[in-house]
């Protein structure tokens, strides 16, 4: 059963409409049920009032009536200078304003984005008041993108009750000195938009197969990422074949080699971490914990990686047969690490620094490294160990919960940074090495500045975590596969 809750009646009028809201008479909020519809799951519309406290119990009393999942609507004003009115967004993470603005340590709640992942990410700040003066929007602008008077308490009590947290809001002003006017002006349209976006999430996918089923395999495979780390595999092909390419019938077994053991390993990370991935808020609408996608499914989306993985090692000969075990084998077991070291970051490290390795050997037909593409190996070791650990931040509070075992849970936020700033320092000091052995062109050396440039916004505090490792880092990792392939030209 769901929770719906919102601050004003003129926020929840078109919700109420659409979802034939029914009021429960003698509650202590103006309450609703709203029945299923098909596989649209019923359940509560609350309407809180406005601020802190009101949304807390309001909370509170959609938990106690069984809502396994709270979804708070409403509207917000923009800090961030690049939002306008009238967008619709998805929060990744709230705090409280009022302490931020008072100079005090304010814990950050993480926030599911559900069905709308699809909705641009923003950073959330609550406060009691509303905001309509310039001094308190630059201040508050310095924690947050947006500001609301509900979000962070709606957070904070599903975090300490174990409930899945969505924050859906939509723009309605600036929150500058015509924040209030706009406001008024926006509300009804703007609740109107939030209306039709949080039906259309609530509303399951219409078939679990065909194009539908497909998405889910995609988005399960992650398979966009596999793609991006086809530049690392063909750097490494382009090193092997001594400056130049191999065929294009082993470039083609190269990139599906890579899809494939890729495709393997991500699933068995999911299969293996379903569990955790259920306590975590961040995850627990992943395929596997949300029940999009049954066990079976994804162990034949492994499997067929893995066959496409080996079919390409068969293909690229049997020195690349007989050393297929070894990329894959990281693959499959790095999520495991996790649960015994906080140095579990290092092992999707050591699974990218294998690929360029991997498609060296396919090319050359040796073992015989040189050390460009040594340097490239530790380049991508420390490009995505450096970049796991950012993105461990977000799961901080879940892990320390859990018992999981990463570097932000063992020595907090700030540190954990400085330790992954030292990582990618490593990974700018053997791309700038690898970028000497090159020849120290111009264009690579653009490369190169893309690259660390990649890495400085890694660590760019108003970009949100989930960003920085998603695409971010993807710069880094393109433009620093791309030092060798371009080291020939001037």
């Amino acid at each position: 059963m769901i929770g719906l809750l919102l601050a004003t009646k003129m926020e929840a009028h078109q919700l109420l409409q659409s979802l034939t809201g029914q009021p429960l008479p003698g509650q202590p909020f103006d309450a609703y049920t709203f029945p299923a519809v098909g596989k649209r799951p019923g359940g509560f519309i609350v309407i809180s009032g406005m601020g802190k406290l009101p949304a807390r119990k309001a909370a509170e009393w959609l938990i106690d009536r069984g809502a396994t999942a709270i979804v708070n609507v409403g509207i917000c004003g923009a800090l961030n200078g690049d939002l306008q009115a009238g967008e619709l967004l998805c929060v990744s993470a709230a705090v409280d304003g009022d302490q931020a603005l008072a100079g005090n340590d304010s814990q950050e709640f993480r926030c599911d984005a559900g069905s709308w992942a699809n909705l641009p990410q923003v950073k959330l700040a609550t406060v009691d008041e509303p905001v309509f003066q310039l001094d308190r929007r630059e201040a508050l602008a310095r924690h947050a993108d947006v500001v609301d008077m509900e979000g962070i308490a709606v957070a904070a009590v599903c975090s300490s009750r174990g409930v899945l947290c969505t924050l859906l809001k939509g723009v309605s002003d600036l929150a500058d000195a015509s924040g209030k006017a706009d406001l008024h002006k926006n509300i009804h349209s703007i609740s109107a938009k939030l209306a039709d976006e949080l039906i259309a999430g609530l509303s399951p996918e219409k078939s679990e197969t065909g194009a539908t089923g497909l998405a889910a395999v995609l988005r399960f495979a992650k398979v966009e990422h596999s793609v991006f780390s086809l530049p690392l595999l063909f750097a490494g092909a382009w090193l092997g074949s001594d400056g130049g390419w191999p065929s294009w019938q082993v470039l083609a077994l190269i990139a599906l080699a890579g899809i494939g053991a890729r495709t393997l390993g991500m699933a068995m990370n999911r299969i293996l971490d379903r569990r955790l991935d259920a306590l975590n808020q961040r995850t627990a609408q992943r395929e596997l914990p949300s029940g999009k996608m049954s066990l079976a499914m994804s162990y034949g989306v492994a499997a067929g990686g893995g066959a496409i993985y080996l079919l390409a090692c068969w293909g690229l000969g049997p020195l690349c047969l007989k050393l297929s075990a070894v990329p894959v084998a990281p693959l499959i077991v790095y999520s495991l690490l996790k649960r015994f070291t906080v140095l579990c970051h290092f092992g999707i490290g050591l699974c990218l620094g294998l690929a360029p390795l991997g498609a060296f050997v396919a090319a050359s037909g040796s073992l015989e490294f040189n050390a460009q593409i040594m340097l490239l190996a530790l380049y991508s070791f420390c490009w995505i160990s450096g970049f796991d650990i950012i993105y461990a931040v977000l799961d901080i509070d879940s892990d320390r919960q859990t018992g999981v075992r990463s570097i932000p849970a063992a020595v907090g936020c700030n540190r954990a940074q400085i330790i992954s700033a030292l990582v990618h320092l490593i990974a700018i000091g053997a791309g700038v090495w690898l970028w000497q052995l090159g020849g120290g062109g111009i264009i690579s050396g653009i490369a190169m500045a893309v690259a660390i440039g990649g890495f400085m916004m890694g660590y760019w505090q108003r970009l949100p975590i989930n960003v920085r490792f998603f695409p971010v880092s993807i710069i880094s990792g393109v433009a620093g596969s791309m030092v060798p392939l371009l080291g020939g030209l001037a």
